[in-house]
C-alpha cells in the first residue's frame, strides 16, 4: 500500500506494477489521467496517433507534442502560450486536480518533453511510466483500440520561468560561469560530423556546451537507468553539480530527458532550452563551435 500512498504526491518515475494496481474495476482511481506522449522526427516516418489508436493503456487519450505549441511560431513545437495551453488541457479533459501518468510507445521516450511541459505550467502532480507501453506488456496489462469520449473541462495555468530559457537570455549566460549548457544531442551531431535532420541547420554546439546524449541516460529496454548509474554518466562527462544546467538538443525534446534525468536524482537547478539547435543552429548565427 505504501506506493499507492506515494503515487497520491508528485511521484517523478513509476513503474508498471505500481500503475497496474490502480487499475480497479476497469477504471483508473485517484483521479488518474493516462496520456500517451510519443513522438518521432519526421524522418523517422512513423505515425504516432495511428500507432495510438490500434493500442493503448486503457482510456488513455494522445498528447500530441506538436499540437500543444505555439502554432504560430516558425520553430518545431515551441511551447504555447498560456492560453493556449489552457485551451489544450480543457480539449483533453485534464483539469487541475488531474494526476498525469505519461508514457511512450518506446519506452521513456518522448514523454519528458510532455512531463516538462506540464511542470513548466505549475501541474502539481505529473509522472512517467518507467518503460512506457513495453513496460505495460510486460506485465501483461490491460490495452485498448477504444478512443474515450472526452468532457471538456476547465483549467487554469500559469508560467515558471525558473526552468525555461531563451534564445536572449542564453546568449548571455552560455559563457557565465555559473552555466552549464548540456546538449542532449548525438556526438555526431555535437561535434558536427552527422547532418542535422532538419534542413538548413548549420553543424556544431553552442560554444562551451559538453555533450551527454539522451539515450545514455535510458537503457536497451526503454527504462530509465538508476541514480548512481545517472551520476556516473554525469561524471564521466564532465557535469557540473554546482552549476545552473542548461539543457539543449534538437528542437527541446530529448533535452527534456536530461531535465527529467536531472529532477530524478535531485538537482533541482536547470533549465530547457526550448528552441535548442532548431533555433541556434540557424544561418547567420557565429555564436557556434565545431
Amino acid at each position: 500500500m505504501e506506493n499507492l500512498a506515494k503515487l497520491l504526491g508528485d511521484i517523478l518515475l513509476i513503474e508498471a506494477h505500481e500503475l497496474i494496481s490502480l487499475y480497479k474495476d476497469k477504471k483508473w482511481r485517484k483521479n488518474i489521467v493516462i496520456l500517451d506522449a510519443s513522438w518521432y522526427l519526421p524522418n523517422v516516418k512513423r505515425e504516432p496517433f495511428k500507432e495510438f489508436k490500434n493500442t493503448h493503456l486503457p482510456d488513455a487519450l494522445y498528447f500530441d507534442i506538436d499540437e500543444v505549441s505555439d502554432t504560430s511560431s516558425n520553430l518545431p513545437h515551441t511551447i504555447p502560450t498560456i492560453k493556449q495551453f489552457e485551451f489544450n488541457m480543457e480539449k483533453l479533459g485534464i483539469n487541475n486536480n488531474s494526476h498525469i501518468v505519461l508514457y511512450s510507445m518506446d519506452g521513456i521516450g518522448t514523454s519528458p518533453r510532455a512531463w516538462w511541459l506540464f511542470k513548466l505550467y505549475k501541474h502539481k502532480n505529473i509522472s512517467i511510466l518507467n518503460g512506457g507501453m513495453k513496460a505495460w506488456k510486460s506485465i501483461n496489462g490491460p490495452v485498448s483500440n477504444k478512443i474515450s469520449k472526452i468532457y471538456k473541462t476547465s483549467y487554469k495555468a500559469d508560467l515558471d520561468h525558473s526552468i525555461l530559457i531563451k534564445y536572449d537570455d542564453l546568449k548571455n549566460f552560455y559563457n557565465n560561469k555559473n552555466y552549464q549548457v548540456v546538449d542532449a544531442r548525438s556526438h555526431g551531431r555535437f561535434i558536427g560530423i552527422e547532418d542535422e535532420p532538419r534542413p538548413g541547420l548549420q553543424k556544431g554546439h553552442i560554444p562551451n556546451s559538453i555533450n551527454i546524449p539522451f539515450n545514455l541516460l535510458i537503457n536497451d529496454q526503454g527504462y530509465l537507468i538508476n541514480k548512481n548509474k545517472i551520476i556516473e554518466i554525469l561524471n564521466k562527462h564532465n557535469f557540473s553539480h554546482e552549476k545552473i544546467i542548461i539543457s539543449s538538443c534538437g528542437s527541446g525534446v530529448t533535452a527534456c530527458v536530461l531535465a527529467f534525468a536531472l529532477e530524478f536524482i535531485g538537482k533541482k537547478s536547470w533549465k530547457v532550452y526550448d528552441g535548442s539547435w532548431s533555433e541556434w543552429g540557424q544561418k547567420g548565427n557565429n555564436l557556434i563551435e565545431v
